[in-house]
């Protein structure tokens, strides 16, 4: 049994930061943020990502005072997802099952750090190719190139 644990650009669909684990605490529901703060804003430091809003779901990982006093350190806004209604997170929630159904369901993984290498290839290989439609069909990574793009020509 392994978790996990997975941020998910909103605008893109872009998967920003993964982690897998043995144990799904709140430290390493942590872990996908700090690496997308590292890759996305170069550091982790205070108020590095601010007005920056997070939707999450109501699991005891986020709940908790320490995950939430170091997302608000981060300057982070907390966005909790509707109970019960998971398309009120659908951007991730669909990036989840994605990546359940192409690259954790069925294959007999040995170790967690076989777990690691098949959500790391995945990943990378969704952010690259994988065509999402509320993107008009373009991957994440198209998008986020386009946006780069446009941001410098302004």
């Amino acid at each position: 049994w392994v978790w996990i644990f997975t941020a998910v650009e909103h605008w893109n669909a872009e998967c920003v930061g993964w982690h897998v684990c043995k144990k799904g605490d709140r430290y390493a529901a942590l872990q996908p943020l700090s690496m997308a703060l590292n890759n996305l804003y170069g550091g982790v430091q205070a108020g590095v990502a601010r007005e920056l809003t997070l939707r999450m779901g109501h699991g005891t990982q986020y709940l908790s005072d320490h995950f939430l006093n170091q997302v608000k350190f981060w300057g982070i806004v907390p966005s909790f997802a509707f109970v019960a209604e998971p398309q009120t997170n659908g951007v991730a929630e669909r990036f989840n099952r994605t990546l359940k159904e192409q690259a954790i369901y069925g294959p007999v993984f040995r170790s967690v750090e076989d777990v690691r290498e098949a959500v790391g290839t995945f990943v990378d290989r969704y952010n690259r190719e994988w065509r999402v439609e509320k993107n008009a069909f373009k991957s994440p990574s198209e998008i986020r190139h386009d946006w780069q793009e446009n941001r410098q020509a302004a």
